[in-house]
């Protein structure tokens, strides 16, 4: 007999527990895992929300511009570089054509 036998309204509930157990409630099984999404997918959210807010891609060209900002300001902060610094290097170059 398992505890919760008496309560009906339990039922339900630690099926689906058990029949996830191995994948949808992975972080039960190892501690120190994070019951939330990848971090990739985290990393991303920011900009799903920047873009509904703001519906910064009302031009044909808005979509594709921001993506190449987002990509480029968290690939300089893994390399440790200025974020303005870079920023301006890649202005002057494009839009002067010197840098």
């Amino acid at each position: 007999m398992n505890h919760y036998d008496p309560y009906e309204e339990l039922h339900k509930p630690v099926e689906c527990i058990r029949n996830g157990l191995g994948s949808r409630f992975a972080c039960l099984l190892y501690p120190g895992m994070g019951p939330t999404n990848s971090l990739a997918e985290q990393a991303i959210r920011e900009h799903v929300v920047i873009r509904k807010i703001i519906g910064i891609f009302r031009s044909e060209s808005g979509s594709p511009n921001y993506q190449y900002i987002a990509s480029l300001l968290p690939t300089w902060r893994l390399q440790s570089k200025n974020l303005f610094v870079e920023m301006d290097r890649i202005l002057r170059k494009e839009m002067c054509g010197f840098g």
